[in-house]
Formats: C-alpha cells, sequence, structure tokens
C-alpha cells in the first residue's frame, strides 16, 4: 500500500511538473508574439535585406491577431511575464485593415491593462488565502513556492525586479486612469492617495533631488550626459505624480464631487506645476542648451518627459473645457500657455533630431541552406517622434494643440503665417508616426 501511494504520488509529481513545464512554453510564446506585435510598427523604417517584397501591412496585421489570440490564454495564467505580454498588447496600436466589427469581436487593449494591473496584484500579495466568486471557489494554497514574506523570496534581484514590475503597473494604472477616464486599480483614487507609499516615495525622491543639486551650478558647461539623464529621471518621476493628481481633478470633476473636493484638486495640480517649474524646469532648459552634446538616448528621454508631462495640462484643460468649467481656468493660465508652448516645441525637437539604430541581419550564401550564412549589421537612421513607443500619445498632443491653434487664430493672436507654420508641424509629426496605425491615419 505504501509503495502504491508512493507511486501514485510521483506519478502525479511528474504530471504536475509537465503541466507547469507546458504552461510555461505557452507563457513564453505568448510573450514573443506579443514583443513581435508591438514592434511590428517599425518595419517600415528598417531596411533590411529579409524584408524586401514583402507586405509590411499584412505582417503587422498577422502580428497582431496572433498576439491579440494568445491575450485570452496568458489572462487566465498570471506571471510577470503575462503581465508583460498584456501591457505590451495594450501599447500596440490597432493596424489598419481591421474592421469595426472584428476590433470589437475581441479582447481590447484597455481590457488587456486592467487584466494586467489584476495579474500584479495577485502576484505581489504572497498569501494565497481562500478566495471565490460566483464562478468559481480557489481554496487556500500552502505551497513552498509561495513566499510568506518578501524576506523569503529566493534573491534580492527577484525583489528589485519585482518593484521595477510594479513601478511599471503603477504608471499603466495612472496613465490609464487620466486617459481612459476609469478608476485606478493599484492606488487610492480621490481620497487616500497621500497616505499611500508609493507617492511618499514620490516626495522623498524630490527632496533628495533638491538636496544633490544645491552643489550644482546652472550653466550648459556643468550639463555631462550623466547629470542630464539624472535630472530627467528625477522630473519623470515628478511626473507621475503629476498625472496622478491630474487624474484626480479628472474624477472630481467627472463624478460630480462638491465643490471643496474640486478646488482642493485642482490646488494639488496647480502646486505640482508649480513645483516642477521651480525645481525641474530650469535644470531641464540646461539640458536643452547642451543637447546637441548629449548622447542619442538622452536625447529621447528629454523630448518624452517634456512631451508627456505638458499632455497632462493639456487634458486638465481639455477636461475643464469640457464640462464648462471655464472658472476653473483662471488658476491654470500661465501653465496652459507653458504647455501649449513646450508641447510644440517638443515635437518640433521630436522631429528636427534623429536617432541611429543598428539591426544585424542574416546574409544567406549562394548554396548554403536556410539559416547559413554571415551575419552584418546595418543602420537607419530616423527621427525622434518617429520611434517613440507612445504614438497615442502624440496622436492627443496633436489633437490638443489644433484646438488651441485654432482658438489662437479665431481670437486674432496668432497671424495667419503663424497658423500655417503650427499646423505644418503638427502634420509633419502624425506623417512620422507609424502609417500602419487606425489611429494615427484618423487623425490625418
Amino acid at each position: 500500500m505504501a509503495e502504491t501511494s508512493k507511486g501514485n504520488q510521483s506519478s502525479g509529481q511528474a504530471q504536475w511538473i509537465r503541466q507547469d513545464e507546458k504552461r510555461d512554453v505557452s507563457i513564453e510564446q505568448s510573450l514573443c508574439n506579443s514583443i513581435a506585435a508591438f514592434a511590428a510598427r517599425w518595419l517600415p523604417i528598417t531596411p533590411s535585406d529579409d524584408l524586401v517584397g514583402i507586405d509590411n501591412l499584412h505582417q503587422i496585421q498577422t502580428m497582431w491577431r496572433q498576439a491579440r489570440r494568445d491575450m485570452l490564454r496568458i489572462i487566465n495564467r498570471p506571471s510577470y511575464r503575462s503581465m508583460l505580454s498584456l501591457f505590451l498588447f495594450a501599447l500596440t496600436p490597432i493596424p489598419m485593415g481591421i474592421s469595426e466589427d472584428e476590433e470589437m469581436d475581441g479582447v481590447s487593449g484597455q481590457v488587456c491593462i486592467h487584466a494586467a494591473l489584476q495579474q500584479v496584484q495577485s502576484l505581489r500579495a504572497r498569501q494565497r488565502n481562500l478566495q471565490f466568486s460566483g464562478s468559481k471557489v480557489f481554496p487556500s494554497l500552502s505551497s513552498a513556492s509561495i513566499c510568506a514574506t518578501p524576506e523569503a523570496a529566493d534573491t534580492s534581484s527577484f525583489i528589485n525586479a519585482e518593484n521595477i514590475a510594479y513601478w511599471a503597473a503603477i504608471t499603466f494604472d495612472t496613465s490609464a486612469s487620466l486617459t481612459l477616464n476609469c478608476r485606478p486599480l493599484l492606488s487610492s483614487g480621490l481620497f487616500g492617495f497621500e497616505s499611500e507609499f508609493t507617492w511618499k516615495l514620490v516626495r522623498t525622491c524630490l527632496n533628495v533631488f533638491n538636496e544633490s543639486s544645491k552643489s550644482w551650478r546652472l550653466g550648459s558647461a556643468e550639463m555631462t550626459d550623466e547629470r542630464a539623464n539624472e535630472i530627467i529621471a528625477a522630473a519623470a518621476c515628478w511626473k507621475l505624480l503629476t498625472w496622478k493628481l491630474a487624474a484626480n481633478l479628472k474624477e472630481a470633476l467627472r463624478d460630480g464631487h462638491d465643490e471643496h473636493e474640486v478646488r482642493k484638486a485642482l490646488s494639488y495640480v496647480s502646486s505640482s506645476i508649480k513645483e516642477f517649474d521651480t525645481t525641474f524646469r530650469p535644470f531641464l532648459d540646461e539640458c536643452y542648451k547642451r543637447m546637441q552634446f548629449l548622447g542619442q538616448q538622452t536625447k529621447l528621454r528629454w523630448f518624452s518627459l517634456m512631451l508627456h508631462y505638458s499632455l497632462s495640462i493639456l487634458m486638465v484643460l481639455d477636461t475643464i473645457e469640457v464640462v464648462d468649467r471655464y472658472d476653473l481656468l483662471v488658476d491654470l493660465k500661465d501653465a496652459s500657455v507653458e504647455a501649449e508652448n513646450t508641447v510644440i516645441n517638443a515635437l518640433a525637437f521630436g522631429l528636427h533630431n534623429t536617432i541611429t539604430l543598428r539591426r544585424d541581419i542574416d546574409s544567406p550564401l549562394p548554396g548554403l541552406p536556410s539559416g547559413g550564412g554571415t551575419t552584418r549589421s546595418m543602420t537607419f537612421t530616423a527621427p525622434l517622434i518617429a520611434i517613440d513607443p507612445y504614438p497615442h500619445h502624440v496622436v492627443a498632443c496633436v489633437q490638443l494643440m489644433r484646438k488651441a491653434i485654432d482658438r489662437d487664430y479665431r481670437d486674432k493672436k496668432i497671424t495667419q503665417e503663424s497658423y500655417d507654420s503650427l499646423s505644418s508641424t503638427l502634420e509633419s509629426a502624425l506623417k512620422h508616426l507609424p502609417q500602419s496605425s487606425k489611429s494615427v491615419q484618423a487623425s490625418r
């Protein structure tokens, strides 16, 4: 009897291992498909011998469809790779040629974001207590592989990687709450966010930056690549808090909260903007003066920061106008002008500054089987705006800036010549975005 019991236990364990390996392979393949679909938008700007004669749009559509089919597979397989796959697909533009019916018949990017955020919650909740819903009861788990505390995890590198993943998830959560009119899942909304560790950490980072920058002299001669990246990283951290506060104000206006709460949320946004202008903008301006001497990755980070930070302000202004609360614009008058200036200048910067990338390709030799030959590198150059991984943010900036320049032209604040020049910049920005995207084509 004992031998039979041990045999059954061994057989069951072997079956569990096979199932786990099969699950692991499936998750890995889905991640590869998500990466391919995410990167496929850049096929048209990637010169390569192996892409000659290939219909790029067809390839992009095929990869997008494959990745979307995989989303249904990994939604119920929580892992950090599944989370990354879901986030990447949510950032993948819907290609041209995908009909409205096909678009509506499958999982959407917004659903993928929410599923990924829920996976983050379940992965970080290391204690697996009894859980249940109307469709299923999940029994308590006491597996040794589940860590009860962070200290019990395998290595410190895992904890670091997990924290990076959580910060990325917070970024997606905050962005979605601002751009998709939904409540945040990983943090509090209008009420209670001040006491959360994440946002306390952001304010601590601000204090650390203030201390470390006291000895810096303003002047382009002092601006090295390392210092520029330190400034951009600290400012990007504060930018996320600004997005959070903007989302809270949007929530207050959308959900009909008391005037006191609306004014309080507005004051938080206004204070955050003033802090950014006081602490970071002088240094970021020095970065701009020295930009041609800085690395191309630094240029891309600076461009992304300035564009996305100012976008949050434009979205706040748009929300206020939509709900006809023009009385709230008084506190943001200077910020609105600065944001519009920054966005148009950032777009121009992204158009006129380029980045050079390298791609390794296999060159088959005559007479050799597939895969035989040599590997060589091909380089190509593209405007910064063309490789921005968030083209939907650029599209949003263009649409909001069109409203702004139409308003200024109507009010005779700008001339016809200025209007034409600004419109040309906006059109050029759209021209350099992935043309396979339905959203980009709809905005042109």
